[in-house]
This record gives structure tokens, C-alpha cells and sequence, in this order.
């Protein structure tokens, strides 16, 4: 391993290491975050020489996949569970498999819980994440105008679900929410 590589990837892994993890813990249970952000930087490492100029909205987009493996596994081990207890045979008790989602207003939360996974997650690149629509767009693996146009019927379809829950679209931007720890 060259010193010049590792220096790289420690400085990566400092300057991005919190927003992988802050992204990680907005979508999973914390007990597993740090686990999921080794898992994002073993990635990193073993690519480092093909990474974008702009490594955040990759680093981002491998943390999407990395996600969407561990929910499967824990599907399947739901599954399994359930087969097993109708079985009769007793089985150590699941964790929930629900994401972990930000304590802003319960309006929003459950605007936010009505919406697709594709608008929540756009909508949260955006606002939570802080990325622009063409760093989402990195993330989500599309096309920086089709990004631009899922935000953009996302922000509509959080409005309605917002009014059909009988609250006010939120003031100024489609979508204002402050990022949770």
C-alpha cells in the first residue's frame, strides 16, 4: 500500500465520513449506521483511483446501495423469522425494519410518509443532505435533468399531501426542513 494512497483516502474519509454517516442515520437504525459507513469507505478504498472530482454525491450514492442491501438482508431474515415461528420453532426477536425518520413537525412527517421512496428520497438529498439537484441526481444515478424533475413533482406531491393532511404547504420553498443530527 503506497503512503500516498493512504493519506488520500484518510483525508477523504475525514472530510466525508460525518455526511455519510449523518445520511446513514437518517435512513437506517443507529445501531448499524457505523457498520453501513465502514462498509460505504471499504467501497471508497478499493475505487479510489476511479473517484469523481466531487467524491460526496459517489461517497453518497454507494451509501444508497450499501442501504438498499442491508434492508433486503433484513427482509429476508424477517421472512425467514416468520417461517420459522409459524413453524414453531422460536427464533431471537427481529429488529424493526422501519427507517429511522427526523423529528420535524408530524405534519411533515406524515406528508413524508405518504410520498413514494424515490420522492422522499429526492426530497431529502435535497433538503437534509444539502445537495444541489445535480449532485442528487450523482447520488440516485439518473440524469441531472431528470433529477431536476422528480424534485420538482416531489415538492408538488408534498404540497397536496401536506394539504390533504389539512396543513399549509410549507412557506417559501416546497420543502424546508432542518437537518437532524
Amino acid at each position: 500500500m503506497s503512503m500516498e494512497r493512504r493519506v488520500r483516502f484518510e483525508l477523504l474519509y475525514g472530510e466525508h465520513a460525518p455526511a455519510v454517516k449523518a445520511y446513514i442515520q437518517r435512513r437506517a437504525q443507529p445501531s448499524v449506521a457505523d457498520d453501513l459507513v465502514a462498509e460505504v469507505f471499504l467501497v471508497c478504498w478499493r475505487r479510489l483511483d476511479k473517484l469523481p472530482t466531487e467524491p460526496l454525491p459517489w461517497l453518497l450514492g454507494v451509501a444508497r446501495r450499501v442501504l438498499s442491501t442491508q434492508r433486503r438482508g433484513e427482509r429476508r431474515g424477517a421472512a425467514l423469522h416468520r417461517r420459522l415461528t409459524e413453524s414453531g420453532t422460536p427464533q431471537p426477536a427481529v429488529g424493526a425494519l422501519s427507517p429511522v425518520v427526523s423529528s420535524t413537525g408530524a405534519a411533515l412527517r406524515v406528508a413524508l410518509e405518504q410520498l413514494s421512496d424515490c420522492d422522499r428520497e429526492i426530497l431529502l438529498l435535497t433538503a437534509w443532505e444539502g445537495l444541489s439537484p445535480t449532485q442528487a441526481a450523482t447520488v440516485l444515478g439518473v440524469k441531472a435533468a431528470t433529477a431536476r424533475v422528480r424534485l420538482h413533482r416531489a415538492r408538488r406531491r408534498l404540497a397536496r399531501a401536506l394539504i390533504h393532511e389539512g396543513h399549509e404547504p410549507l412557506p417559501c420553498t416546497p420543502l424546508t426542513m432542518e437537518a437532524s443530527p
